[in-house]
């Protein structure tokens, strides 16, 4: 399967990768080296007074246009964020909680996607409803039961950090929307690896951002915002990136954007975004059905291995696997010192094992992990 993917493309571009078995690109990827070597050039330039302040607005630009190619929609609809944290508390504060609101999470998010909404509810007094979840998963019955007229968002990874569990984004967007709600999904660990088109799922609002499988430096932030609803959003704090007219100084009354940027507070961490742009050109070298393709080929292998050696991991079917799977080995802090040790990269989450190979990765790489699992 992986020679859907030229393997000198590989090595090219990720030499590090000869030198050890990276499993763990759901903590974070590793950067192709165009992003290295362009952050590199980046603080070259600044040494010596070089580049134009419009270079820099011609870049975010093009960043927003590939980040369009990437996960669908228009350019307008993305903007940039510090990061998930900040994406979800973007959200969380532009909207209205009338009296009896809710918002429906599940008890899988990561802190990224649940601490920011327990903070809202004590801001603006709605009720943070919680869909227990069951061997990892959570199903769309658990949400219908939880969601009412009275629900104002639901908020939902589009897959899960711990388990590797991938939600249906389109069926909960239909929920959210029969119930006049919105969906605002966490999309970080299906970004850069799963063919995703959100403008065709009708999620509301998503944020991630790239250092896990888009394979870009941590700070890099982003959002996509849905033109049925930008409108009706209101940023709760505006600074001169979000405002029309960047680039005239002088004092008078500011008009936010009327599109995604009107999230963008301060100035972006110009050398993260540098990389970011980097990053995606490679990742838009290949086609997303192809990433798709061999990232999840390369984790149905892994489970197959593991049934073979008989420990235990979730399994929740074609329509819910990703490219993230969990399992339960024995004494699986020792083993995770081990691996470390041999230079194979996974992580250890609520007690399990984590595995999370992306397309860069192969069999050969998948068969040596299983050697430390016997």
């Amino acid at each position: 399967m992986t020679a859907l993917i030229d393997q000198e493309f590989i090595s090219t571009k990720w030499p590090t990768l000869s030198k050890m078995i990276y499993l763990d690109n759901a903590s974070v990827g590793i950067p192709p080296i165009d992003t290295f070597n362009a952050m590199k050039q980046y603080l070259e330039d600044r040494s010596e007074a070089i580049g134009e302040f419009e270079d820099t607005l011609n870049s975010f630009k093009e960043i927003r246009q590939n980040l369009a190619k990437l996960l669908g929609g228009d350019y307008s609809q993305y903007g940039f964020v510090p990061s998930t944290s900040e994406g979800i508390n973007s959200i969380a504060h532009s909207v209205e909680y009338p009296i009896g609101s809710n918002v429906v999470i599940c008890d899988l998010e990561f802190p990224a996607n649940y601490v920011p909404w327990q903070n809202a509810s004590r801001f603006y007094g709605f009720e943070l409803r919680v869909v227990k979840s069951r061997n990892g998963a959570v199903s769309l019955k658990g949400f219908s039961g939880q969601v009412d007229e009275k629900t104002k968002i639901i908020a939902i990874s589009q897959i899960q950090f711990g388990s590797g569990y991938r939600s249906d984004l389109a069926e909960l967007s239909k929920l959210a929307h029969d119930n006049s709600a919105l969906i605002v999904a966490d999309i970080i660990q299906a970004a850069g690896c799963f063919d995703t088109d959100l403008s065709k799922l009708g999620v509301d609002f998503a944020t991630g951002q790239a250092a896990k499988w888009m394979l870009g430096p941590i700070g890099a932030g982003y959002i996509y915002v849905n033109e049925s609803v930008i409108n009706e959003l209101q940023p709760r704090f505006l600074g001169w990136w979000g405002v029309e007219n960047l680039m005239e100084f002088e004092y008078f009354e500011r008009v936010p954007f009327p599109d995604a940027r009107k999230f963008q507070v301060g100035s972006p961490a110009m050398i993260a975004y540098v990389g970011f742009l980097e990053s995606l050109k490679v990742l838009l070298q290949i086609d997303g059905k192809t990433r798709e393709r061999v990232a999840m080929d390369n984790a149905d292998y892994l489970r197959q291995r593991l049934l073979e050696i008989n420990i235990p991991f979730y399994d929740f079917g074609q329509n819910h696997n990703s490219s993230i799977v969990s399992c339960k080995p024995n004494d699986v802090e020792k083993l995770h010192e081990d691996l470390l040790k041999d230079r194979i990269h996974c992580s250890v989450r609520n007690g399990r094992l984590r595995i999370s190979p992306h397309f860069y990765n192969n069999h050969a790489e998948i068969d040596r992990l299983i050697e430390y699992l016997r």
